[in-house]
C-alpha cells in the first residue's frame, strides 16, 4: 500500500489518510534556508531552494560531465592527496590533469575490450588511480563497481571472499587494481565466473594494453574511438554501490547519474556552499560517504579536495585535523567514531598551533550520533577554534544515493532527552533533566534535520499511514535521489520501493527541528513483552570503562530451555586477565540493568576487530549473532601457510584468466 501521505499529490487516494490534508502538509519537512547567498557558487540560491517534490535545476547531467566541465574551466582547483607514508610529500593534481588522464585510461580500457554496460570492479586504495579508473570506466559507458581491497595480508582471505561475492553478483568481466595487489587478486580468476581480465591502473595511465602477458594483448587488443561525451545520458547507471548495511548480506544499489547529481546538488544547497568552501576527507572512496560526499561532491561543485586514506587517519588521527589547518578546509564528512577517536588519541602536543576555525560543517553520519562524543570533541578542540555550531549530524543511506536529511547550517545541533520505556512503546515523552533519578530511565536522541531540497521525508506506520509528530514509526523518503533498485534483485527492490517511496528500514519520529532517528526496525529487541533498541543498549554498555568505543553489539537469541528470547551483548576489549574480564562482564550487566531495566543473559568479551563491520564501519548485528551461534566470533587472520596458498591460487587464477582470453572471441560494441 502506498504511504497515505502521498495522497496530497494524488487526491483520489485521500481515503488512505487518517489526518486532514492540511495536517499532513504541515508535517512535510521542506528545507527552509535563506533565499539568497551572495557568493553561492552556482547562483542557484537566487531562485530559492526547492521544496518537496519540486524540480532541482542540476548543473550537470552526469558526474563525467561535471569532471569535464571542471577541466574545461581552466580552474586551478583540484585534489591534494596525502600518502600513508608521512615522509612522502602530498601530491596535487588539477581537475584538468585528472580528466586528461581519464581519457588515456579509457582508451587503454577500450583496447582491452571494455564496452558500454560492462561491470568493472575497481579494487584500489585511496589514490589518484582510483579516481581515474572510476571515471575511465564511465567514459566508456561501463559501470564501475567499487570494492575495497584486503585491508592487510593477515586478513586477505576474508577480503577475497567479499570481493568474489560482489564480482559474481555483479557479473563483473573486468577488474582494475594496482601492481601491488594484482599478485593476490589473481585468485579472483578462479572465483568470479564472468571475470575476463585483471588490469593494473599503472598500465592504464601509461596507455599500455599490457598487463603482464604479451600473448593476451595480441589476442584481445581492439582499438576503438571513445564515444562522444554527450552519448552518456542522465538515466544511465553511474555505478553500483554494494552495501551490506547492519542487518543483511551485500546488495548492489544501482544508481543512475540523475540519482547521484540530484543528491549532490541537494547536498550543496542544504549546506549553502560558497566559493570559500573546501573539503578534507579520509573516508574510503569505495564507500558512498567518501565517494559521493567527498570526491563527487567536490568535483560537481568544483571545490578543492584534500584527501587521505582511512589507514593514514587511523594511524594518526591528528593528520586529518591538520589538513583543515593547512588547507583552511571548511567541510568534512565522517562517522561518529572518527570524532571519538580524535578525542581519545590526539594528544596536547599534537594540537599545538592547530587552527580549526575554518571548519564550518563537521558532518557526522553513517552511524548513531553520540551526544557524549559531540560534547567531548567540541570541548577538547574548542581551544583550537572549533565552533560548537559546526557539528552537523546528518542522515542518509545508499538506497537514496547518500543524503536524506540535513540540518540548517550554523545552528547548534538539537537533542531531546526522552523516556526510554515510552520511546520503546512508540511514544515520545520528554524526561526531566533536573531529576537525577530520571536519567537512568531516559535516552538522548539527536536531530538530523529535515529533508534535503527537492526530497520528502515522512514517518508512517506499517500500513503507510502518516503518524502525528512525536510518534515513532517507519521513516520513508522520496525524490530524485532514490535508487533505480537493487541490481538483479527485483524481489528485494519491490519490498523497499513502494510506489515511489523508499522504506529506509529505520525508525524515528518528527519533532522540533526535524527528524530524530531511534534505531533500525530489524534490530528492535523484544524481551518479556517490551521493546528495546539495540543501539540504546549498546550506547549504555559503551559507557563501561575498558570496552572499546563502538565495539558493542546487542541482539536476542531464543532460549529453548526458558522458552523465551535471551539478550546477548558482544563487547570488544583489550583486557586479557580473567579477573578483569569477569569484572567487565558484571559491570555491563549492572549498567544496562540500571539504565534500561533490561536483564542481559550473556556478555561475550572478544578482542578488538572480532565484530564484523560493513565497508563504512557499521556494526553488522545479524552477522555477529550468526557467528556467535556458530562459536566463530574470532578475529579472522590468514596464517603464513594459508597466505602461501593464497598466492599459489592467485597465480593459478591469472593463468585461468589468460586461457579465457586466448579462447574467447573479440566482442564488438552492441
Amino acid at each position: 500500500m502506498p504511504p497515505a501521505a502521498a495522497s496530497s499529490r494524488r487526491s483520489t487516494q485521500s481515503t488512505h489518510a487518517t489526518h486532514a490534508t492540511d495536517d499532513r502538509e504541515s508535517r512535510r519537512f521542506r528545507s527552509s534556508f535563506p533565499t539568497e547567498t551572495p557568493d553561492f557558487r552556482s547562483g542557484s540560491w537566487k531562485a530559492g531552494v526547492p521544496g518537496p517534490s519540486e524540480h532541482l535545476s542540476l548543473l550537470h547531467r552526469t558526474t563525467l560531465d561535471a569532471l569535464a566541465a571542471s577541466a574545461r574551466s581552466g580552474s586551478k582547483t583540484g585534489i591534494t592527496l596525502y600518502f600513508d607514508d608521512e615522509d612522502r610529500p602530498a601530491e596535487f593534481r588539477r581537475y584538468t590533469q585528472i580528466f586528461r588522464e581519464v581519457q588515456v585510461a579509457a582508451r587503454a580500457l577500450s583496447a582491452r575490450g571494455v564496452l558500454a554496460g560492462d561491470r568493472v570492479l575497481i579494487v584500489l586504495p585511496t589514490s589518484f588511480e582510483f579516481v581515474i579508473s572510476f571515471f575511465a570506466a564511465q567514459r566508456l559507458g561501463a559501470i564501475p563497481v567499487p570494492s575495497y581491497p584486503p585491508a592487510a595480508l593477515e586478513r586477505v582471505e576474508m577480503g577475497l571472499d567479499r570481493i568474489a561475492h560482489i564480482g559474481n553478483h555483479a557479473g563483473a568481466e573486468w577488474c582494475v587494481t594496482n601492481k601491488a595487489l594484482r599478485p593476490v587478486l589473481g585468485d579472483l580468476g578462479l572465483r568470479i565466473r564472468s571475470l575476463r581480465r585483471i588490469s593494473c591502473a599503472e598500465n592504464l595511465l601509461e596507455g599500455s594494453a599490457r598487463d603482464g602477458h604479451a600473448a593476451q594483448d595480441d589476442e584481445e587488443t581492439v582499438f576503438r574511438e571513445l564515444p562522444p561525451l554527450d552519448a552518456m545520458t542522465s538515466l544511465m547507471p553511474c555505478f553500483i554501490q554494494y552495501t551490506s548495511g547492519s542487518t543483511g548480506n551485500p546488495k548492489g544499489v544501482l544508481l543512475s547519474h540523475e540519482n547521484i547529481c540530484s543528491n549532490i546538488h541537494a547536498i550543496g544547497q542544504a549546506m549553502q556552499l560558497t566559493r570559500k568552501d573546501s573539503v578534507a576527507s579520509w573516508l574510503p572512496l569505495y564507500h558512498d560517504m567518501g565517494l559521493i560526499g567527498g570526491l563527487l561532491t567536490s568535483i560537481y561543485w568544483r571545490l578543492p579536495l584534500a584527501l587521505m586514506s582511512p589507514t593514514a587517519f587511523l594511524m594518526r588521527p591528528s593528520r586529518w585535523l591538520w589538513m583543515f589547518h593547512n588547507h583552511k578546509a571548511t567541510l568534512s564528512p565522517a562517522p561518529n567514531f572518527a570524532y571519538a577517536l580524535c578525542t581519545k588519541r590526539v594528544r596536547t602536543a599534537d594540537r599545538e598551533g592547530l587552527d580549526l576555525s575554518s571548519w564550518r560543517l563537521a558532518l557526522n553520519g553513517a552511524e548513531p550520533v553520540s551526544p557524549r562524543t559531540v560534547e567531548e570533541f567540541t570541548t577538547k578542540f574548542g581551544a583550537n577554534g572549533f565552533k560548537a555550531e559546526a557539528m552537523y549530524p546528518v542522515y542518509g543511506l545508499a538506497e537514496s544515493s547518500l543524503a536524506v536529511c540535513f540540518p540548517r547550517p550554523g545552528q547548534p545541533y538539537r537533542t531531546q532527552r526522552v523516556d526510554r520505556a515510552a520511546l520503546a512503546s512508540g511514544h515520545v515523552e520528554p524526561s526531566d533533566p533536573s531529576d537525577p533519578n530520571d536519567m537512568d530511565g531516559s535516552v538522548t536522541i539527536t536531530c538530523v534535520g529535515t529533508a534535503v531540497p527537492g526530497h520528502e521525508v515522512l514517518v508512517v506506520d506499517e500500513r503507510g499511514v502518516t503518524l502525528p509528530p512525536e510518534s515513532v514509526g517507519h521513516i520513508i523518503t522520496s525524490g530524485p535521489s532514490v535508487m533505480l533498485g537493487y541490481f538483479k534483485d527485483p524481489v528485494k527492490s519491490r519490498e523497499i520501493l513502494r510506489e515511489g517511496w523508499l522504506w529506509t528500514g529505520d525508525l524515528g519520529y518528527l519533532s522540533e527541528g526535524g527528524v530524530y532517528i531511534t534505531g533500525r526496525a530489524k534490530d528492535l529487541i523484544i524481551a518479556r513483552g517490551k521493546n528495546y533498541y539495540a543501539e540504546d543498549i549498546e550506547r549504555v554498555a559503551e559507557t563501561v570503562e575498558g570496552l572499546r568505543p563502538g565495539g558493542v553489539v546487542a541482539f536476542a537469541i531464543y532460549d529453548e530451555a526458558a522458552a523465551r528470547d535471551a539478550v546477548v551483548c558482544v563487547c570488544e576489549t583489550k583486557e586479557t586477565s580473567p579477573e578483569a574480564r569477569e569484572r567487565l562482564a558484571a559491570l555491563v550487566i549492572e549498567r544496562i540493568g540500571e539504565e534500561s531495566g533490561l536483564s542481559i543473559e550473556e556478555v561475550v568479551l572478544v578482542p578488538p576487530g572480532a565484530i564484523p563491520r560493513t565497508s563504512s564501519g557499521k556494526r553488522q548485528r545479524s552477522l555477529t549473532r550468526e557467528r556467535h551461534l556458530k562459536d566463530e566470533l574470532l578475529v579472522r587472520k590468514t596464517g603464513k601457510l594459508k597466505l602461501a596458498h593464497v598466492f599459489a591460487r592467485s597465480a593459478a587464477g591469472l593463468l585461468t584468466l589468460l586461457s579465457r582470453q586466448v579462447r574467447g572471441s573479440r566482442r564488438e560494441p552492441s
